[in-house]
């Protein structure tokens, strides 16, 4: 840390020093003795001292960039020396980085950093806006006036509602060209949404599996939506005594609430109206012996090798279709011989059952995303039955077909592919 006894020290570091052993006295201190009002106005005053106080740390990193000082440790770049540093995400600091460039060229949003009037989530999204402004405006004066105006809607409002004000701002700051420019702006962003959105799911080995995903703000709310219909507070006394004076839940549903009735969604959506996956509805098959069904213990395992308790698979066979691993649905034959070339479904859950993975060698392509692939051509008299059957994903059923490749078939049922030479 700087030290204010060096008199030759810059201003910054007299200041920082000083600051600290200030702030620190007083975190330190017993709050007590103060009054409520005294209570009220220092915690408002706390929060411009943090502003200020990120306000100086984003210039000085700003500075900390001018000089290279993460070339200088041998860092990639100042933000992820920064990160090091100060233990921050690299993410985190690298956003800060970035506003602190953008800061550069937004002297009015500095400004008002600097003095504490707005946060720094207030200056991210000022200075995203004023940044993201059609290029070819030919009122040059359109930016700094779009500017003023956020600065002036931060006073009042949080960054998340002046977020949503920004996407307008041209129609308040030059409506002759505003509202065109707006609309188009926004079918852009909807469309770029619908194509960078994204999902992830990763379980975490103990029986749950967590994700994360971006999604346009148009299906955000269908889902929110559709999620309070099966979360949402209900008059209890439908489930209680009839002779208990009614009660009612007022309070919000809860993220553990939400969650459950995201389960309920998954399991109330109609399997026949989903699209095809691999020749199938998207339906998972759970795989249960006879007495585990009828009241074992034994666990079910899903199409992906995973298990679930007997009760839930009970649970779920109330209200599920229940098909002999032997048979198909309605007692399906398997084998339909030469009258039919391509599997049906029946045949494809028997093969999915015995093949879960492509059976190519060293690939792991879960069944449901393979194409079911007869071994001896359909077209040179091979039967359409699950002896002649093998599930390969993909980019290996193309390779099976190229000419340029041919096949060995392994003691354990893969086929390994070699190139011609």
């Amino acid at each position: 840390m700087a030290k204010d006894s060096r008199h030759h020290a810059h201003t910054v570091c007299r200041a920082v020093a000083k600051s600290r052993r200030k702030t620190l006295q007083a975190a330190t201190a017993e709050l007590w003795s103060m009054s409520d009002e005294d209570v009220e106005a220092t915690l408002l005053e706390a929060e411009k001292l943090r502003a200020q106080a990120d306000a100086l740390a984003l210039r000085l990193v700003a500075e900390a960039d001018r000089r290279h000082a993460g070339e200088r440790a041998g860092a990639t770049d100042t933000a992820s020396w920064w990160a090091h540093r100060t233990r921050q995400e690299r993410r985190v600091a690298k956003g800060r980085a970035r506003l602190a460039e953008s800061l550069d060229r937004h002297e009015p949003t500095s400004a008002a950093l600097v003095e504490g009037a707005i946060s720094v989530d207030h200056a991210r999204v000022i200075t995203s806006c004023v940044d993201r402004l059609p290029e070819d405006l030919e009122d040059p004066t359109v930016p700094a006036r779009a500017e003023q105006h956020l600065l002036h809607e931060a006073a009042h409002l949080d960054p998340k509602t002046l977020a949503v004000l920004a996407k307008h701002v041209l129609t308040v700051v030059a409506p002759e060209i505003g509202e065109a420019r707006d609309a188009a702006a926004l079918e852009r962003e909807e469309r770029e949404a619908r194509a960078n959105a994204w999902l992830t799911m990763c379980p975490d080995g103990k029986g749950s599996v967590r994700g994360k995903f971006s999604i346009p703000e148009l299906h955000a709310a269908m889902l929110h939506k559709t999620l309070l219909a099966y979360a949402a507070p209900k008059h209890q006394a439908a489930t209680k005594d009839p002779e208990v004076p009614e009660q009612v839940e007022r309070r919000r549903p809860s993220p553990e609430r939400m969650g459950e009735a995201f389960c309920e969604l998954l399991e109330r959506l109609p399997a026949d109206r989903l699209p095809k996956l691999g020749g199938l509805n998207a339906t998972v098959v759970v795989t249960i012996d006879l007495d585990s069904l009828t009241g074992g213990l034994a666990p079910g395992v899903l199409d992906d090798g995973s298990v679930i308790s007997a009760a839930t698979a009970r649970r779920l066979a109330c209200e599920a279709g229940l098909i002999p691993a032997v048979l198909g649905t309605r007692s399906e034959l398997l084998d339909l011989g030469r009258k039919t070339r391509l599997f049906s479904g029946a045949q494809r859950r028997g093969l999915n059952l015995t093949q879960p993975t492509c059976t190519a060698e060293g690939c792991d392509w879960p069944a449901h995303l393979c194409h079911a692939h007869h071994d001896q051509p359909w077209s040179h008299g091979g039967k359409t039955d699950l002896a002649n059957a093998r599930n390969l994903c993909p980019r290996h059923h193309a390779r099976i077909h190229d000419p340029a490749f041919e096949t060995t078939r392994l003691p354990n049922g893969r086929v390994a592919f070699h190139r011609r030479t």
